[in-house]
């Protein structure tokens, strides 16, 4: 193995380490349980795998619901209400109304920086980028 391939295989391992495994959304065996009566739906993902050895806290409303693992999604549900969504890598936020029987998805995007923020997502936009990632299980 020439220095520049070992290079190379290792980049790739620094990349893919730490990525959600398991099945995708769309190739579970059995549905996502229902969702819970007069509750809402919050999804929490991450579609990119750069930074991945950074996977910081999701809060919501400064409770800690999982980590922003690359490749990976999970829900929450939660009574009706006002949600802030942060992590711990930064100030950024995302606030939010939600509704009984209503879905939001927040996805969290790695910028420059070392930053993992999160953003929320129109719910055909969300519903489509969840169906390829592994569904870990939230806090």
């Amino acid at each position: 193995m020439t220095l520049r391939s070992l290079g190379t295989a290792v980049m790739v391992a620094m990349l893919v380490t730490g990525c959600a495994t398991g099945p995708s959304m769309s190739a579970l065996k059995t549905p996502l349980p229902a969702m819970d009566q007069g509750k809402g739906r919050v999804y929490f993902y991450r579609t990119g795998i750069i930074g991945g050895a950074y996977q910081p806290e999701v809060t919501l409303n400064g409770g800690v619901v999982g980590k922003a693992t690359p490749r990976g999604v999970y829900f929450k549900d939660v009574p009706p209400g006002n949600y802030t969504v942060t992590t711990s890598m930064t100030s950024q936020k995302v606030n939010f109304v939600l509704a009984a029987g209503q879905k939001q998805y927040i996805r969290t995007s790695y910028s420059f920086g070392f930053n993992i923020y999160p953003e929320l997502v129109e719910e055909s936009v969300g519903e489509k980028e969840i169906q390829d990632l592994s569904y870990v299980a939230s806090h």
